[in-house]
């Protein structure tokens, strides 16, 4: 009897369990640049972020992303997506680069494609990104077709 109980308890339970483990990590806004994600080899933090510019144009990401893993690690800005309130899915169109010295001078006004990286072991990259519309929270973060992070207000 007391082994059915068990058994009984021990079924109801391990549903409940993994789907606790498949709910993506929940961020405020306010936590975000204190919240890395992790992103298989990567840890991810978003160090800024912003909606649009007094409601105009389109939204802007900054990221640090650093390899976790023991070997040169490629991350593709291009396979991260922001998914608004509305459903609506805003993606990385173009880098900004802001501290490149080059001869002539390079303009960071001026976007460029969102290239890969490949990041050494323990290195980390930050890049700053212009986005494919605005952002509403609360939103989801996906990268590489996983749902990794919500972020709310």
């Amino acid at each position: 009897m007391r082994s059915t109980l068990f058994t009984l308890a021990l079924a109801l339970l391990v549903p409940l369990c993994a789907a606790a483990d498949d709910r993506p990590v929940q961020i405020r806004v306010q936590d975000l640049n204190k919240t890395p994600i992790s992103a298989g080899a990567f840890k991810i933090r978003i160090t800024k972020l912003s909606g649009s510019f007094l409601k105009l144009g389109n939204g802007s990401i900054e990221l640090e992303v650093e390899n976790v893993s023991p070997a040169f690690e490629t991350f593709s800005p291009r396979r991260l997506s922001l998914v608004n309130r509305d459903n609506v899915q805003v993606n990385i169109v173009a880098a900004r680069h802001g501290d490149y010295r080059t001869v002539p001078p390079y303009d960071p006004n001026v976007p460029t494609a969102a290239f890969d990286r490949r990041i050494a072991p323990g290195a980390h990259i930050k890049e700053s990104y212009r986005l494919s519309g605005r952002l509403h929270l609360p939103m989801r973060f996906y990268y590489d077709e996983k749902l990794l992070a919500e972020i709310v207000e």
